[in-house]
């Protein structure tokens, strides 16, 4: 019953399980509850994890802090990282979760970047890599050294090795970084709840992946605007889009 609410309203999910004595209602009881719990929508798992509330923000910071990234490749990082719930679409909640986990993997593999600034920009880099390598919509696919030119100057002003970003790159374009349910049992789940009728989030859940990852591009380039000094280039009109949407 509660995993069914959640599903639905996350908020009043975790109400219902705090009032029956199922829920430990601490930032660190909650982020237990969303990391262990089968059968949560990964969707409204991020969108709870990317809110605004002072609480939801205390969660995150425990929900990443649970997380070990100790000695993996960062791209494992990230893939360790996204594994329990999908990036919500506003752009500051990416922004604000991005950052956390850069925090968190720096802290664990001390000496690999410059700063936690380095892998907040890799990191954003690293995810457009993966929509452009990946997206069916994208036809002229970023080269390895396209991508290495984009990540110069990040490391604390200087340039990362080029022999890690192209590891990095071989990684990604060779091994997908999923972003979608694994499988439909949390939508089932909350439509059962829901009468079987249509849910807020039913859009997402349906669309196809390659729509999906030209959306995250997008968002991902109005949380980076007027942000850290990096710049990424592109020749594909699906990814540079989203820089002309504000205009």
């Amino acid at each position: 019953m509660g995993v069914a609410m959640f599903n639905l309203k996350p908020k009043k999910g975790l109400e219902y399980l705090r009032a029956t004595n199922h829920l430990e209602w601490s930032p660190q009881g909650v982020a237990r509850f969303l990391a262990a719990t089968p059968g949560l929508d990964k969707t409204q798992v991020g969108d709870y994890l990317g809110d605004y509330d002072e609480f939801n923000r205390a969660v995150l910071y425990a929900y990443v802090d649970n997380l070990d990234f100790s000695n993996l490749e960062f791209d494992d990082g990230i893939r360790h990282f996204l594994a329990g719930f999908r990036l919500p679409g506003e752009a500051q909640k990416i922004d604000r979760m991005m950052e956390k986990f850069a925090a968190r993997y720096c802290q664990l593999n001390p000496g690999i970047f410059a700063s936690a600034d380095t892998a907040y920009v890799l990191a954003f880099s690293i995810i457009m890599l993966n929509t452009d390598a990946h997206s069916a919509q994208i036809k002229n696919k970023m080269t390895a050294d396209e991508f290495v030119r984009n990540n110069r100057g990040i490391n604390g002003s200087e340039d990362l090795p080029t022999e890690f970003l192209v590891k990095l790159y071989k990684r990604i374009v060779n091994n997908e970084i999923k972003m979608k349910d694994d499988d439909g049992s949390a939508a089932a789940a909350a439509a059962a709840a829901n009468g079987g009728g249509g849910r807020r989030r039913k859009d997402a859940l349906y669309a196809s992946e390659a729509a999906r990852s030209v959306q995250r591009s997008q968002a991902l380039f109005k949380a980076k605007a007027g942000q850290r000094a990096a710049f990424f280039s592109s020749r594909e009109a699906a990814v540079v889009l989203p820089m002309f949407s504000q205009l």
